[in-house]
């Protein structure tokens, strides 16, 4: 039943559903439990935490809903909010909100990759770090054995969570270079372009026919997918498009000089979201990612000096 699965579950969309899937579960769990227990830690109406999930999940909903640039960086934080406001309310000792931390940094981790997980590890701790102390009673009792307990097992899992991560890290990026299709855009992924340059290259150079190299980059990060579409509805038989990384698409243009290529673009940004492009003619006897790796240096360079819709490439000696 899980190889039946539908593609789009791999997808940034798919995953960003499973995380508001999971954080609903929680909030509903989290919800019962402040219900069944008889007062909170602070004097105000049991009421509280469900109103807050309430809101909670409302937030996470229009993010889902309108993702932006950095909106994964502001769900994190609002998780983490969330998590210090509900551990500071939970009358237990040791409180078992305590154990949620503890699930929302493994499973960003697990979902977002190693960056995500040491960044939402130290907010983890940094908020640990205010609320515990905000708990204790004034003249009370340290924290109890059983708690020290719980924070050691946290940080021990933590960590070999996070050793985990980096060798699947090296796993993932061992099995995408073996990947042909992207399944975000549903373009063909830079490893398969590289083979598909192999002989496409030489080709071009027996035929003696310009062949024109393009880089796009949506204005608007969540606009890639969108991007890709559009790419899919004007490309030529003989035009190959690609997934070049996280923020770009590679285009090729074969039997196509750069002026023409011009014209590709121009035709493209009539139903595209706004990009940036940068171009430039495949010089004879260069291999693909020398001449990918020559755009994307030129894209940084011209994206910082202005916000040009179009930027050629200087010429690339073979």
């Amino acid at each position: 039943m899980i190889m039946n699965l539908p593609s789009s579950i791999a997808s940034e969309r798919g995953l960003n559903t499973l995380q508001f899937a999971a954080r609903a579960l929680f909030a509903l769990l989290a919800t019962l439990y402040f219900i069944a227990v008889p007062a909170l830690h602070l004097p105000m109406p049991k009421a509280v935490p469900g109103a807050l999930l309430a809101v909670y999940l409302l937030v996470h909903g229009v993010l889902l809903v309108r993702p932006f640039t950095g909106s994964l960086q502001v769900a994190n934080v609002i998780d983490l909010l969330a998590l210090g406001t509900l551990l500071l309310l939970d009358p237990s000792d040791p409180p078992p909100t305590l154990a949620l931390i503890v699930v929302a940094v493994l499973s960003t981790g697990l979902l977002g990759g190693l960056p995500r997980f040491l960044s939402l590890l130290a907010g983890a701790a940094v908020v640990l770090a205010i609320v515990l102390p905000l708990r204790q009673e004034p003249g009370g009792m340290p924290l109890a054995a059983s708690s020290l307990f719980l924070l050691a097992v946290m940080l021990t899992c933590a960590l070999y969570f996070g050793l985990m991560l980096y060798r699947n890290r090296v796993l993932t990026r061992r099995a995408q270079d073996a990947t042909w299709q992207d399944p975000d855009t549903g373009l063909i992924s830079r490893a398969a372009l590289a083979h598909t340059a192999g002989w496409l290259l030489p080709l071009h150079e027996r035929l003696s026919s310009p062949l024109t190299a393009i880089l796009l980059r949506p204005h608007n990060a969540a606009d890639l997918v969108t991007l890709a579409n559009s790419l899919g509805q004007r490309l030529r038989r003989s035009d190959i498009a690609a997934r070049a990384d996280d923020e770009c698409l590679a285009l090729l243009l074969p039997d196509t000089n750069v002026g023409n290529g011009e014209r590709v673009l121009n035709a493209l940004r009539e139903i595209a979201p706004p990009f940036t492009a940068v171009m430039s003619a495949v010089p004879r006897e260069t291999s693909l990612e020398l001449v990918l790796d020559h755009l994307a240096a030129t894209f940084q360079r011209g994206t910082q000096e202005d916000a040009r819709e179009l930027i050629h490439a200087p010429p690339l000696r073979p």
